[in-house]
């Protein structure tokens, strides 16, 4: 295989994580405020979720400090994100 192609097999997380976050954004973006927030939010945890059960050699460019310290961020941006979706009111 291809050294380039590889590379962008190898980083199928990253790839993932950002296709979900930028569909929230196209849907935040087409006027629908709260879900795409909260899909914006299981995407950053879904990236914590990744992060936690792949191996460092898997995890590509998710990876950016230790496993713990990379989940932990990760689930708390996500889950103060799925907050603040759900109780902040969309913009009238």
């Amino acid at each position: 295989m291809h050294r380039r192609a590889r590379g962008v097999v190898h980083e199928w997380p990253l790839i993932v994580v950002l296709t979900v976050l930028g569909t929230a954004l196209w849907i935040v973006a087409a006027d629908h405020f709260r879900r795409g927030t909260v899909l914006f939010a299981l995407g950053v945890c879904l990236a914590a979720v990744l992060r936690a059960v792949l191996p460092n050699g898997s995890a590509g460019l998710l990876r950016v400090r230790s496993r713990v310290v990379d989940v932990l961020t990760l689930a708390v941006l996500g889950g103060g994100t799925l907050v603040a979706a759900l109780i902040v009111p969309p913009p009238s």
